[in-house]
């Protein structure tokens, strides 16, 4: 997925925030969070403590895999939220 579909994909579907773009902060709660490492992309989901949670961590060559992970992860935050209503 190229980043302008990427984008379109997150207003469309409502999925900004659910969405960090970069390393995990102590803010982070509860988001995918999607950024370069050196010469690779990494995705990886935090918990309400803002906590990595490690067996989410993904490594990718390319950024469009990237996105099309992180996209898919952020579909799961948001059918999770809307399931607990």
């Amino acid at each position: 997925m190229q980043i302008d579909d990427f984008y379109d994909v997150l207003e469309k579907e409502r999925l900004r925030r659910f969405l960090h773009e970069g390393a995990p902060l102590g803010t982070t709660s509860s988001k995918v969070c999607v950024f370069q490492d050196g010469p690779r992309w990494v995705t990886l989901h935090t918990d309400e403590r803002a906590a990595v949670i490690t067996t989410t961590r993904r490594t990718f060559t390319a950024q469009p895999e990237a996105l099309d992970d992180a996209v898919n992860g952020l579909r799961f935050l948001r059918d999770l939220a809307e399931f607990r209503r």
